[in-house]
């Protein structure tokens, strides 16, 4: 998130701190050498936040705390680096997907603002437990190592079902790429009388990006499928996020009219809306994992799943992946006064795209997490360009006029 003032990082560890004594698994740790099991510490192993001066780039810093990997027995599973920059601080925050599990990190980070902003200068004149580190990497962070090369490269550019790779590189992690675009004025309306949501219009301009972007670089553009997360509910009794995962797919004479690709992508997604339950994880994958869970023994298991996925991934994966996380007002905070918040997440090859969306302000903020085995940084942006124009026209679409055929 970007800030337009400067964050006290003493005051901002204390607001960690109180945050971290609320949710035990923002400081637990693995134990036990088969048999995984938690440890539940009175306070975490290692300090979470990284103070970075200097007018570090951030976004840099934000690629390293994603790209490399959480050792859950050593470090805790919560990241934070603020980087005090002369325009204003940006603040980075990174959890592993199992200490968030349940809640959302956006709520933990609400959280934090929340007690930075009531913290009393008493407290923040006695805290000298915690020295300010301003040097090297934030504690229990690996190098990113070298990747090798992956057999599907070749198989991905001459598909069609994923997107061409272009200025890649061996790097082993992620990077991101942000774009704001002003919330639509309107929404779009589709014939018979039904309007678009602005997922529907992210999803849409997602299929309608990663056609062009192929298409021009020689590329094919056939069946497309992106991952979209849906909410399934919330069974009486329980808390927490409990969010599937849907695919939406089109095909190039959908994505050769705008209208008709809207209808599409608005049919399917509120399908899955109105469906009581989605599998957890969809698709041909989501039956074979559950498959393998109920047939085989649990020594194997695991091994045996990342094979099969490490083999099969270029034949079940989506495109890319969208996520919208909506409006994000409980984060708001005047002091420091925050213009932007943006969420990332991860991207498996060889789609290699996560595509996510919050809302914040008058702004719609989108984040690119690619692989940079399929992107580099300029590519990322010529990407980010595309989508650009595709939800700009999209979102201009009018189909009062068209009658359902």
């Amino acid at each position: 998130m970007q800030t337009t003032g400067t964050v006290e990082v003493t005051r901002l560890r204390l607001a960690v701190r109180a945050a971290i004594d609320r949710h035990p698994m923002m400081r637990a740790s693995l134990y036990g050498a088969r048999q995984h099991a938690w440890r539940f510490t009175a306070a975490p192993s290692a300090d979470p936040v990284w103070r970075v001066d200097g007018g570090g780039d951030g976004w840099r810093i934000h690629e390293m705390l994603m790209s490399a990997p959480f050792d859950l027995r050593a470090s805790p599973p919560l990241r934070i680096a603020l980087v005090h920059r002369p325009d204003g601080d940006q603040l980075s925050v990174v959890a592993h997907h199992l200490a968030v599990d349940g809640m959302s990190l956006a709520a933990v980070v609400a959280e934090i603002f929340s007690a930075y902003g009531v913290t009393e200068e008493s407290a923040v004149a006695d805290e000298t437990a915690v020295a300010a580190r301003t040097g090297g990497g934030p504690a229990g962070v690996p190098p990113v190592p070298r990747a090798a090369a992956h057999g599907w490269t070749a198989f991905s550019q001459r598909s069609g079902r994923h997107i061409t790779p272009m200025d890649a590189s061996r790097d082993a992690g992620y990077g991101y790429h942000p774009l704001t675009l002003p919330v639509p004025a309107r929404r779009v309306l589709l014939p018979g009388g039904r309007r678009m949501t602005v997922n529907d219009l992210l999803v849409a301009a997602a299929h309608l990006a990663i056609d062009r972007w192929n298409r021009r670089r020689g590329g094919e553009a056939g069946t497309l499928r992106v991952r979209m997360p849906i909410s399934l509910g919330i069974a009486p009794g329980t808390s927490g996020n409990n969010t599937g995962q849907v695919v939406i797919v089109s095909e190039p004479a959908d994505r050769a009219d705008l209208v008709r690709l809207a209808v599409r992508i608005a049919d399917q997604t509120e399908r899955a809306k109105q469906e009581s339950a989605a599998p957890a994880i969809a698709g041909v994958a989501g039956r074979v994992g559950a498959a393998t869970t109920a047939r085989i023994p649990g020594p194997w298991r695991g091994s045996l799943l990342r094979w099969g996925v490490r083999t099969a991934r270029p034949l079940i994966t989506p495109s890319a992946a969208v996520s919208n996380l909506g409006p994000l007002a409980a984060i708001a905070s005047d002091n420091p006064k925050i213009s932007s918040v943006f969420f990332t997440g991860t991207a498996g090859m060889p789609q290699g795209l996560f595509i996510g969306a919050t809302r914040y302000g008058a702004g719609l903020h989108l984040a690119f997490g690619y692989h940079r085995q399929l992107f580099g940084r300029a590519a990322a942006a010529a990407f980010a360009q595309i989508f650009q124009a595709a939800f700009a026209e999209l979102a201009a679409v009018d189909g009062e006029a068209r009658q359902p055929s």
